[in-house]
C-alpha cells in the first residue's frame, strides 16, 4: 500500500489503540494519582469508572448517529475531542475536574469506536480488507491488556500527568491523518434518529455497567440491585419503544441472524474471559506471590505480546476459513486459559500463571482480527456502523462485567490465609473459564446453523466481500 492507501488504516488504528488504552491506562497508577491529588480510592475509581460507562453506554448510539449524518464527522469529531480532552486530564488541578474531562474522553472514545470499523470497510476492498481488518485486530485486541502495563510504568518513571500528556502527539498525529486521507462521507438521505430508542438503549447499558462496578466495589447489595432493576426496565421500554418506529436505533433483523448472534456472544464471552481477571491475576502477583508493580505489570504483558503475534501472523488467514473456527476455538482458549488458574493449587509461584496468560493471548488473538468484518457481513451497508458498535459494545460491557464480577468474586470468596486466596483465584477463573466455554459453545451452534443458509454470491463462513 502506498501512503494514501495506508493512512486511513493507521488512522483508524492509532484512534482504536488510544481510546482502548485509556480505558484502563490510569488502573495500575491509581496510588501515584491519589497521592498527588491528594483523595482517596473512592473518588478515583470514578476516574476510572465515568470512562468505561461512557465508553459502553454510547457506542451503539453513536454508531446509529455515523449512520444518518455520515462516520467520518462523528469520527472526526470525537477523536478531535479525545485529543483536547487529554492534556485537560492531565494538568487537571483536582480529582473532581480529571473526573470531568475523563468522561469526555469516554464521550470521544465512544464516537471514535463506534465509526472506526465501517470507515476501514469503505476504505479497502477484497484482500486488502482482509488484511486491514486483520491489523486492527491486532492493534485494538491487546489494547486494554498495553494501557494497564504502560500507565503503571509511566506513573513510576515520569509522574501521573504525563500518562495523558502522552496521547496529545499521537492524537494529534492520528487526526492529522484522519482529516487528510479518510474518505468523505457519501450524500445521505433524510435520515431520521431514533432518538427514545436511543435514550432507552444508552440508559440500559448504563445501569447495567454502573450495577456491575458497583458490585465489583462492593459485592452484592442495594446499588447493585437497583442498578439491575433499572437495567430490566429500560430494557422493556426500548422493546417496546423499537417496535412501534419505523426506524429504530437497532435493527431487529440483525438479531434473527444467527451469525451476528454468534459475533454478539463471542464478542462479550471472550472479553470477559480475557481480560476481566486481569485485575485479579495483577492483585494475586503482588498480594500473593509477593512481586512488585513491575515484575507484575512485565508478567501481565505477556498477554498482549502472544496476542499481537497470534493476530498479525494469522489474522488475514483466520478471514477467509468457516467463522466458527477462529470465533469458537479462540474463545475456547481463552476459557482453558482460565481454567488454568487452577494451577495455583499445584505451584503456588507467579510461573503457574504464564501459561493462563499465554492461552487467553492465543485465543483473544484468533478472535479480535475475525470479529469486526464478522459483525458487518449480514448487515445493511446502510446500517453498518450500527452493527459493528453492537459488538463493540458487547465487547466493553464484558470487559465490564467481566472486571467486576472476578473483582467481586475475589472479595467475597478470599480470606486472609494463602489458601483461602489461593482457592479463590481458582474459582474466578472457574466462573471466567464457565463464561467463555458457553459463548464458544454457543458461537459454534449458532455459526453452523448460518453456514447452512449461504447468502447469495458468498461462500459460507467466509467474510468480507
Amino acid at each position: 500500500m502506498g501512503l494514501r492507501r495506508f493512512a486511513p488504516l493507521v488512522a483508524a488504528c492509532t484512534a482504536t489503540f488510544l481510546l482502548l488504552a485509556y480505558a484502563t491506562v490510569v488502573t495500575v497508577a491509581i496510588p501515584a494519582i491519589a497521592a498527588d491529588l491528594h483523595t482517596g480510592f473512592a473518588a478515583l475509581q470514578w476516574v476510572v469508572d465515568l470512562y468505561t460507562l461512557a465508553l459502553a453506554a454510547l457506542l451503539v448510539v453513536c454508531g446509529a448517529v455515523g449512520d444518518v449524518i455520515g462516520r467520518r464527522r462523528v469520527f472526526l469529531a470525537g477523536f478531535v475531542l479525545f485529543t483536547l480532552s487529554s492534556p485537560a486530564c492531565g494538568l487537571a488541578p483536582g480529582v473532581r475536574e480529571l473526573i470531568v474531562f475523563r468522561g469526555a474522553q469516554g464521550v470521544g472514545g465512544a464516537a471514535m469506536f463506534a465509526t472506526t470499523l465501517p470507515l476501514i470497510r469503505v476504505s479497502y476492498r477484497g484482500r486488502e480488507q482482509h488484511r486491514a481488518f486483520a491489523v486492527w485486530g491486532a492493534v485494538a485486541g491487546p489494547a486494554a491488556a498495553v494501557g494497564n502495563v504502560c500507565g503503571g510504568l509511566l506513573a513510576e518513571a515520569l509522574g501521573r500527568r504525563w500518562i495523558f500528556l502522552l496521547a496529545v502527539p499521537v492524537g494529534a498525529a492520528g487526526l492529522l491523518l484522519a482529516f487528510v486521507f479518510l474518505p468523505r462521507d457519501p450524500e445521505r438521505g433524510a435520515g431520521r434518529m431514533d432518538v427514545p430508542g436511543s435514550v432507552l438503549l444508552s440508559a440500559a447499558i448504563a445501569a447495567l455497567v454502573v450495577g456491575s462496578l458497583l458490585f465489583g466495589e462492593h459485592g452484592a447489595g442495594a446499588g447493585p440491585g437497583v442498578a439491575a432493576l433499572v437495567t430490566a426496565v429500560a430494557v422493556l421500554a426500548f422493546v417496546a419503544c423499537e417496535r412501534r418506529t419505523p426506524e429504530p436505533v437497532i435493527d431487529p433483523a440483525l438479531f434473527r441472524r444467527p451469525g451476528f448472534l454468534a459475533v454478539v456472544t463471542v464478542a462479550f464471552g471472550y472479553y470477559f474471559a480475557a481480560f476481566g481477571p486481569l485485575t485479579v491475576l495483577s492483585s494475586w502477583f503482588q498480594d500473593g506471590a509477593g512481586l512488585d508493580a513491575v515484575d507484575t505489570l512485565l508478567l501481565l504483558a505477556l498477554q498482549p505480546a502472544v496476542f499481537f503475534v497470534v493476530s498479525a501472523t494469522c489474522g488475514a488467514v483466520l478471514q477467509r476459513v468457516r467463522l466458527w473456527i477462529p470465533l469458537g476455538v479462540g474463545t475456547a482458549l481463552c476459557a482453558a486459559g482460565c481454567a488454568g488458574f487452577a494451577l495455583l493449587g499445584v505451584s503456588y509461584g507467579p510461573a503457574a500463571l504464564v501459561p493462563s496468560l499465554l492461552l487467553t493471548g492465543a485465543g483473544a488473538g484468533m478472535v479480535s482480527p475475525v470479529l469486526p468484518s464478522a459483525a458487518m457481513r449480514d448487515a445493511d451497508p446502510s446500517r453498518a456502523g450500527t452493527a459493528a458498535a453492537v459488538a463493540n459494545t458487547a465487547r466493553q460491557v464484558g470487559l465490564a462485567l467481566g472486571t467486576a464480577v472476578c473483582g467481586g468474586l475475589l472479595i467475597g470468596l478470599s480470606a486472609p490465609g494463602r489458601r483461602e486466596y489461593t482457592t479463590a483465584v481458582g474459582e474466578v477463573g472457574a466462573v471466567a473459564a464457565l463464561v467463555a466455554l458457553a459463548a464458544a459453545v454457543a458461537a459454534v451452534v449458532l455459526l453452523r446453523r448460518a453456514d447452512e443458509r449461504p447468502r447469495t454470491g458468498s461462500r459460507p463462513g467466509v467474510t468480507g466481500p
